[in-house]
């Protein structure tokens, strides 16, 4: 996921695609479409990856807790899903 999340770095370059991109990697799972494999990280390393794409100086605290973690925005799910990932829930188990 991390690698392929690199082909975005012009799209965070706007703060609120970055901020929708944070939201969307926290309290969620992705599933790879080729592999099957569940890709998923904590909230802070996902502030920490879009810190990074960015590369403006930032860090984790930038994006860290700014509201709706967990919510994949649309742009955001068809960006992803051309990348070869798909959301899953956590579920309640």
């Amino acid at each position: 996921m991390e690698r392929d999340l690199y082909k975005l770095r012009s799209k965070v370059q706007d703060i609120n695609y970055a901020n929708a991109l944070y939201a969307s990697m926290c309290n969620m799972k992705w599933l790879d479409h080729v592999t099957n494999e569940e890709w998923s990280c904590t909230w802070r390393y996902s502030g920490d990856i879009v810190a990074q794409l960015r590369n403006n100086n930032e860090d984790y605290m930038d994006f860290y807790c700014n509201g709706n973690e967990g919510t994949v925005r649309e742009d955001v799910l068809k960006d992803l899903h051309e990348l070869g990932w798909s959301p899953k829930p956590w579920g309640n188990d």
